[in-house]
């Protein structure tokens, strides 16, 4: 078989890859020829910055890398994005693309497609990037990409073949055995940290996206502490809205930053803490008490806080440690949970309450969420709930416009069974419209809510609040209905928060892609 066919072999007998997110040309040929022979489902977007976002909506809801087949040049270029969102939101991705044949790499000769050094074009949004020059390669750089998307923090990889590299004949590759593991807390760090939670009055618990897999041993180790839990986005769902010590993804709240600085003891699992968290212009949370913080990133530890207690660890395994050796207790954390969510509750913009509340009741109990960057998500991300982990989608580390509808075609396809939920801007809508024609061909069951503000209204506040005149922030969709309509979605248009969640509720009975336009008021 040729090199792109033994690519692909041996991703399918080692690692189960199954679904490839991808566009098809003349570069990359051999990958779809592997594809094709080993039956992988290969999904087509209509550009491969949709690719690059369904492969990360399908890992949030797998569990697994997302993998991207890419033509060389513009197809990697394409995607930088959504590798740059899930190398911030720390989410696996293995980017597969053809490059320039191996006579020209770096040459300036003028190849089709033709960048210097592609893979160091991909080195600052990857975990590493490398250029296969022999497919003898191969096999030990795909385990070093499943160790990072397995044993370390997951981040995205790219491999580029030149393109008579993956022309070469060759025998079926044998897959490189790894010995990477999921690093488990040492002993001494546990004893210590369990001797400050254990003598904590008011602790607080801050779990991130690295908890995304310890929604069980997270509940547990609250319920022992009796502390409420404050999520980032990433870690929406990880533990339920409706538990009692859920106080949500509610950081952005400047009340929840003071009462997380007052606390005695804040336990950090599994998150930055950062800007894109806080959202308070830049500043680092300043604790009063001890922190005692959980990393599966040796390097995140000392970032943005000094912690009393330092854990290199996988979080379940620290999680379940730690609550191994506590005595449950009983205080006032549902109390300072509920406390919580009432102050974040308080910053919704009122005119938005009614249109949130109209949604959540439309929502189906296991329903996945995909937000964009529009006004009504912002509000969404503290005000919906969340009731299991791998369901919440969001940019939340590169804040990107355009993701959503593609996020949740990946979401859908990952979990076929789910009822998918999109919302949208209709300035972000149209960054990735063309993917509406993708939901069609692959046939999925999607609910996409176009917030219409007629423009970039965030933008347009900002411009106002800066005393500057607006400018190149109302732009129009003009018959975003007909756009819809002509992509062989079902549509409708509301005014009010009542119709909203009347058409919601149908579109989700109905099944089919179905697209609902909210024409704001001005």
């Amino acid at each position: 078989m040729r090199l792109g066919e033994a690519v692909i072999d041996l991703l399918v007998r080692e690692y189960g890859v199954d679904t490839v997110f991808g566009i098809p040309g003349v570069h990359n040929i051999e990958l779809y020829r592997g594809l094709h022979r080993s039956g992988v489902r290969a999904v087509s977007p209509r550009h491969e910055q949709g690719a690059g976002f369904m492969a990360d909506g399908w890992s949030v809801v797998t569990g697994r890398p997302g993998v991207c087949t890419l033509i060389s040049g513009p197809g990697l270029t394409n995607a930088l994005t959504p590798m740059a969102q899930a190398f911030h939101d720390s989410r696996p991705m293995l980017v597969l693309a053809a490059t320039t044949p191996t006579d020209a790499l770096g040459r300036r000769l003028g190849p089709l497609h033709d960048l210097d050094d592609q893979a160091a074009v991909a080195r600052t949004v990857t975990a590493f990037s490398e250029t296969v020059l022999h497919p003898d390669e191969v096999p030990e750089l795909l385990a070093m990409a499943f160790e990072v998307f397995s044993s370390s923090r997951p981040r995205p990889v790219h491999l580029a073949f030149p393109t008579d590299v993956l022309e070469m004949e060759v025998e079926p590759l044998q897959p490189f055995v790894g010995a990477a593991t999921r690093p488990a807390p040492s002993p001494s760090a546990v004893e210590a940290a369990v001797a400050l939670l254990g003598s904590a009055t008011s602790p607080v618990i801050i779990a991130g996206g690295g908890a995304i897999d310890a929604g069980t041993e997270l509940r547990h180790l609250a319920e022992v502490l009796d502390a409420p839990v404050v999520l980032t986005g990433n870690a929406k769902g990880v533990l339920a809205s409706s538990h009692p010590l859920c106080a949500g993804n509610v950081l952005v709240v400047p009340a929840v930053q003071s009462a997380l600085e007052a606390a005695d003891v804040v336990l950090v699992v599994g998150s930055e803490v950062s800007d894109a968290d806080l959202y308070n212009g830049g500043r680092a949370l300043e604790f009063s008490g001890v922190v005692v913080r959980i990393d599966i990133d040796p390097d995140q530890l000392d970032r943005r806080m000094q912690p009393d207690v330092r854990i290199v660890s996988d979080s379940s395994a620290a999680l379940a440690a730690l609550a191994h050796h506590l005595r449950r207790r009983s205080t006032d954390g549902a109390v300072r949970a509920a406390r919580l969510r009432s102050a974040a509750s308080a910053g919704t913009p009122e005119h938005l309450v009614s249109w949130i509340e109209a949604i959540q009741q439309a929502l189906p109990h296991d329903v996945i969420v995909a937000l964009d960057s529009t006004q009504l998500a912002y509000s969404a991300h503290v005000r919906l709930s969340a009731e299991h982990p791998r369901s919440w989608l969001a940019p939340y580390g590169m804040g990107t416009l355009g993701c959503a509808l593609p996020m949740a075609i990946g979401a859908a396809i990952g979990a076929p069974d789910r009822p998918v939920f999109a919302l949208a801007g209709d300035g972000g809508w149209l960054f990735t419209v063309a993917e509406m024609a993708t939901a069609v061909d692959e046939g999925l069951n999607l609910v996409l809510v176009v917030w219409d503000n007629r423009g970039y209204a965030q933008i347009r506040q900002s411009f106002d609040d800066a005393h500057a005149p607006r400018m190149g922030v109302d732009v129009s969709s003009v018959d975003p209905v007909g756009i819809a309509a002509g992509f062989g979605w079902s549509t409708t248009t509301v005014h009010h928060p009542d119709a909203l969640q009347v058409a919601m509720t149908a579109a989700f009975a109905t099944g089919g892609p179905q697209f609902i336009r909210v024409v704001v008021p001005d």
